[in-house]
C-alpha cells in the first residue's frame, strides 16, 4: 500500500501544530521508500511556504557511520530549516515540543548559490562566508519505532535551531579538528571532533549540494545548513542548561524552562 501524500502532509501539520506524538507512517506502509519520503517532505515544505512560513536553510542527519547503521540507510539525508531560530543563552519552552532533543552541530552560512552536480569539499568551501557553533533542537513526533523514510518525510524532525556568535570565516580554520566540549548542566557528557560528521562537516555540504539538484534544488545565498550531529542527543527537562563549547567557534548554549 502506498500512503497518500496529501493526506500525510495533513497529519504531519496536525502533529507539527497540536505537538502530539503521531504513529510513524510505515506502520500504515511498511513499504514507505526513501523516495515517497523526500516526496511528503517537498510536499510538506510547499505547504508550510504556502501558509506563511520562511525557509532559512537546510539540516543534515545521518552522517556517521553510528547513525546510518542505526537507521539501516548508506547515505546521509536532508531536512529543510524552517525560520524557529534563537540565539545562544536563550530560554527555551519544554511546552513547545512534542519531545524536545538537543544536539550539537557546526552551522555553515552561504555566501554564494551552490549547485550540484560534482560538487566536492573544495569547492563547497568557496561558497560560504562563515562558520559557527550551533544546536539543533529536534522534535521527535513519532511514536514506537519510526524508520529512515519516516524522518526524511518529517524534515528529520527539524523545528529550531540556536546560533551562537560571531560567524567564523573559513581561512585558517580546519573544521575537522573543530572541537567541542558538550556539557549538561555545568557537567561534561562528551568531548568530540567535527570530523565526525563524513569526516569533514564541508563533506557533507557538498552532498548536501548535490543531492538537493536531484530534487531539482540548490543552495541560495544566505541559507544557513547545520551539518549534522557532532554530539549525542540530549531530552532535557525544565530548569536542565545545555551547552557546546567549541575550539575557535566559541559557545552556544540554551536553557531549558517550562
Amino acid at each position: 500500500m502506498t500512503i497518500a501524500i496529501p493526506t500525510t502532509v495533513e497529519r504531519l501539520l496536525e502533529a507539527r501544530s497540536t505537538r502530539r506524538p503521531m504513529a510513524p507512517l510505515s506502520e500504515a506502509d511498511p513499504d514507505l521508500t526513501i523516495e515517497l519520503g523526500y516526496a511528503i517532505q517537498d510536499a510538506l515544505r510547499a505547504e508550510l511556504e504556502r501558509r506563511g512560513e520562511r525557509m532559512i536553510g537546510w539540516k543534515l542527519a545521518f552522517t556517521s557511520p553510528a547513525g546510518q547503521a542505526l537507521t539501516g540507510v548508506k547515505e546521509p539525508a536532508a531536512g529543510f530549516l524552517l525560520s524557529s531560530q534563537y540565539a545562544s543563552g536563550a530560554e527555551v519552552p519544554l511546552s513547545g515540543f512534542a519531545g524536545l532533543g538537543v544536539e550539537a552541530e557546526v552551522a555553515l552560512r552561504l555566501r554564494t548559490k551552490l549547485v550540484g552536480p560534482g560538487v566536492t569539499a573544495a569547492t563547497a568551501a568557496l561558497a560560504v562566508e562563515g562558520a559557527v557553533a550551533a544546536l539543533e533542537l529536534p522534535d521527535f513526533l513519532f511514536s514506537g519505532t519510526p524508520r529512515a523514510a519516516d524522518f526524511i518525510a518529517n524534515s528529520i524532525h527539524a523545528r529550531a535551531i540556536v546560533l551562537g556568535s560571531p560567524l567564523t570565516p573559513l581561512r585558517g580554520l580546519d573544521l575537522a579538528l573543530e572541537g567541542v566540549v558538550y556539557e549538561h548542566n555545568g557537567e561534561i557528557v562528551g568531548t568530540h571532533t567535527a570530523a565526525e560528521v563524513m569526516g569533514n562537516p564541508l563533506n557533507a555540504l557538498a552532498w548536501l549540494a548535490n543531492h538537493l539538484e536531484t530534487r531539482g534544488l540548490a543552495l541560495k545565498p544566505g541559507d544557513i545548513v547545520i551539518s549534522g550531529a557532532i554530539s549525542k542527543i540530549l531530552r532535557p527537562k525544565a530548569g536542565d542548561t545545555i551547552r557546546a563549547r567549541f575550539t575557535r567557534l566559541g559557545s552556544v548554549g540554551i536553557k531549558v524552562v517550562a
